[in-house]
């Protein structure tokens, strides 16, 4: 079962620049280390204004594992030292995720341009209405030709919420899912059943940008 991180920080004021430079340093640390880490940009959502640091493991053992080694880096001890001196931006998530799906390991040609998110907090006594829901949602997103992902959140901003991320290519695959989506017949009567009978609210939507080398 894979994990996944979520570090996310709000730029601070005219500092814009320097939290980009402290960000492609903080991925560059973690790639040395072993890590495939990737910084994405909010182009779209609550999240705009902050940017995050993501990071897979193959499970909590290998999260664990890695937490340690990148702990004792003495590399990584000189940067996060001087980034808190500086301040360019300040910490608003630590996230820990694990898929549902205890089978998932992300493939290496797995799309990493854009991800479009929806994080969901299912209503009390409707968590099996919701899963049936996100199946058949799962379903129409890969016909439709996105690159899904569900995982649901162990800790962090919305614990015990469900993540559904959509991997694309670029922004251009990211428009042509979402047009093709707001076409599709069987997509939107799927849509309007789910809104006649809700069986969870939204708390986190976005379209992120991969902004790594």
């Amino acid at each position: 079962m894979a994990v996944s991180t979520i570090a996310r920080f709000r730029t601070l004021p005219d500092q814009g620049m320097a939290h980009m430079a402290a960000s492609a340093e903080a991925v560059g640390h973690l790639r040395r280390l072993g890590r495939a880490a990737v910084a994405l940009q909010p182009v779209a959502g609550g999240d705009v204004g902050s940017m995050l640091t993501t990071v897979t493991y193959a499970d909590n053992a290998d999260w664990a594992t890695s937490m340690q080694r990148v702990l004792a880096d003495e590399g990584w001890q000189e940067f996060w030292a001087r980034v808190s001196v500086d301040q360019p931006a300040e910490q608003v998530e630590s996230s820990i995720f694990a898929d549902l799906d205890p089978t998932f390991q992300p493939a290496a040609d797995r799309p990493l341009g854009v991800i479009s998110a929806t994080q969901w907090r299912a209503h009390p006594g409707k968590l099996a209405d919701f899963g049936a829901q996100v199946e058949k949602g799962v379903a129409h997103i890969t016909r439709l030709g996105g690159t899904p992902r569900v995982m649901q959140s162990l800790v962090g901003q919305h614990p015990m919420t469900t993540l559904v991320a959509i991997a694309h290519a670029d922004l251009d695959g990211y428009a042509a899912f979402s047009d093709a989506a707001a076409t599709d017949e069987e997509f939107q009567a799927f849509w309007l059943s789910v809104g006649l009978n809700p069986s969870a609210d939204l708390v986190r939507s976005g379209v992120y940008l991969n902004i790594s080398d």
